[in-house]
Formats: C-alpha cells, structure tokens, sequence
C-alpha cells in the first residue's frame, strides 16, 4: 500500500524481533513461510527505502488495536479509515507518545 501511495521512504517498526531477524536473513531453505518471507524481502528491495526497527507492543498503539481486530474479520485485505470506531483514539495515544509500562 505504501508503495501504491507513492511513498518512498518508510519506517517498517515490527514488535517481533524473531521477524525482523527471518526478514534480515539471507538463507530461508528451511523456513516453513519461505515463499511468505521472500515475498516479504522482495517488496523491502524494491527501489525505496525501508528501515526496519523493533518497537514494543506497547509503543504502537495503533498496531496492537488493528491486530486485535484482525481476529474479528475475515481473512483478506481490509482498509480501516481512522474514523473507525477507536482507531482516532489509539492515533492520538500513539502522536501524543503517550505510554505505558510494560509488564513482564
């Protein structure tokens, strides 16, 4: 969708370090989502720039909220407009760099 869109320098920010270690690697003979990952590095090495960094759960509101959804919907592409029903909260919560503690 970025790249639809037209932007060409995006911030990639994913609360999984093991994804970011299967998307930074080279060597996925073995991996069960082969196919899924390379698809995955074939639109990171497409000709834009993409930064991939950890951020916790916690720290990105907005995609803890449409994950959570996700479980309510059906399987497929979805867009959701930040007037969706929470979605302006969590938005504010996320620019405002309102936080919250973590709990281990």
């Amino acid at each position: 969708m970025a790249w639809e869109k037209g932007y060409r320098k995006v911030l990639l920010q994913l609360d999984s370090t093991t994804a970011i270690n299967i998307l930074s690697s080279h060597d996925h003979t073995e991996h069960r989502y082969r196919n899924l990952v390379l698809q995955f590095q074939g639109l990171i090495q497409r000709n834009w720039e993409v930064r991939i960094s950890h951020i916790y759960r916690e720290g990105n509101k907005v995609a803890d909220f449409l994950a959570n959804t996700g479980h309510s919907v059906s399987i497929g592409y979805h867009v959701f407009e930040s007037s969706d029903s929470g979605l302006t909260y969590w938005i504010l919560y996320d620019v405002l760099g309102i936080s919250q503690t973590r709990l281990i």
